[in-house]
Order: C-alpha cells, then sequence, then structure tokens
C-alpha cells in the first residue's frame, strides 16, 4: 500500500488539490448566495380580510432589509379604458387623519421588515381613484380589474425596486363582487430596464 501510494503521489496531490478547489468554490458560492440573498428586496401585494370588494389590500416588506415606498401606482380597467394614478397622492389629507398609522394614509413611508401598509378596502381603492380623475360617469360596480405597481428604495442600490400584482373584481359571485388576484405570488421587479422603467412612471406621476 505504501508503495503504491509512493509510486503515485503525483496523481494523489493533484486529486486531492481539485477536492480542495472543489471545496473552496461551494463554499464561495454559498457565501455569494447568502450576501445576495440578504440584499435582495421582496414585496407582497396581498388582498386580506375576507375575498369581497371590502377586502383590504396590503402593501407588506418581506426584505431582510427596510425599504422606503415612494410610489403606488394603480391602473383601473373601465369598459373600453384604463385610468392609472398614484395613490399617494389621490388627495389632501387633514392632520386628523395622519395621526393614526400616517403611512397608510399616504400610501409611502419607511418599512422595516415585516412592516405593512394597509391601503384600505378595494372599492375605496377604486372609488378614490375615480374621484381624483374626475370619473363622474363611472361607478365602482364597472370596474372589471386593479393592478397595483410598488415603487420603493433601498439603502444599498441607487435605482428603485418594485413589485406588481392584479386583482380582477369577479362580479357573478353568489356572495357579491369576488376580488380574485390574478398570480398566485407577487410579482418582483428587479431587472434593470424594468426598473428604470417603474421609476420613470414614478416620475410621470409626481
Amino acid at each position: 500500500m505504501l508503495t503504491w501510494v509512493g509510486q503515485n503521489s503525483g496523481v494523489i496531490s493533484v486529486f486531492i488539490s481539485f477536492l480542495m478547489l472543489i471545496v473552496w468554490i461551494t463554499y464561495l458560492q454559498m457565501l455569494f448566495l447568502q450576501y445576495r440573498a440578504s440584499r435582495r428586496a421582496y414585496i407582497l401585494v396581498t388582498r386580506a380580510a375576507g375575498k369581497g370588494i371590502r377586502s383590504r389590500c396590503l402593501i407588506t416588506n418581506m426584505s431582510p432589509q427596510p425599504v422606503y415606498v415612494t410610489s403606488l401606482i394603480g391602473t383601473l380597467h373601465v369598459p373600453g379604458r384604463e385610468i392609472e394614478l398614484a395613490l399617494t397622492d389621490l388627495r389632501e389629507l387633514p392632520e386628523e387623519e395622519l395621526q393614526h398609522d400616517p403611512r397608510s394614509r399616504m400610501g409611502q413611508g419607511s418599512l422595516g421588515t415585516g412592516d405593512y401598509l394597509n391601503l384600505g378596502h378595494f372599492d375605496e381603492i377604486a372609488q378614490a381613484m375615480l374621484e381624483a380623475n374626475n370619473e363622474d360617469e363611472i361607478k365602482v360596480s364597472e370596474v372589471n380589474q386593479l393592478d397595483l405597481v410598488v415603487v420603493a428604495l433601498t439603502a444599498s442600490d441607487k435605482l428603485p425596486i418594485g413589485a406588481a400584482r392584479s386583482f380582477q373584481f369577479e362580479r357573478n359571485s353568489r356572495r357579491g363582487t369576488k376580488v380574485q388576484p390574478l398570480s398566485i405570488a407577487t410579482k418582483q421587479i428587479r431587472q434593470r430596464r424594468a426598473r428604470k422603467a417603474i421609476m420613470q412612471k414614478a416620475e410621470y406621476h409626481t
């Protein structure tokens, strides 16, 4: 055995070096993935407290770091056209409304991990958007879908990050209008081109 080891010491040395290289590559890859995960933002747009039109819309920060929500851009689908508005600037808010949970009232602010914004009932969101756009002839009952895009900033990146989700208003339910998400999960906007696009969209509505 010792003779065989001595005769093949060069091969054994190369093999051990190769194994060590694989171990180091795996270790560095794990460190890189852990580092990237610690910086990756994840924002949820969800329906809560029921499934009907009076259920609530929540924006939750599930990122490992705080985010600052700068804009919420909503799009209403009504017969024949779409209405796009920034939910953060729909109306002037009196001081008394800002004393309790001002972030949710304004639709913007800093969110730590696990913090959320309560945007209110879906029918109230749609009604506020219609009123802000002076849509006197359109009723909430005519709205077919609501798209929401969240634009947020992090301390580790100059470009904003974003999230998007769409909700369909199904009116053929026996229990009244049902708010149905069109996707299982919230779409995370991470590609550079898409992030530039939502930044331009947010600037347009500023």
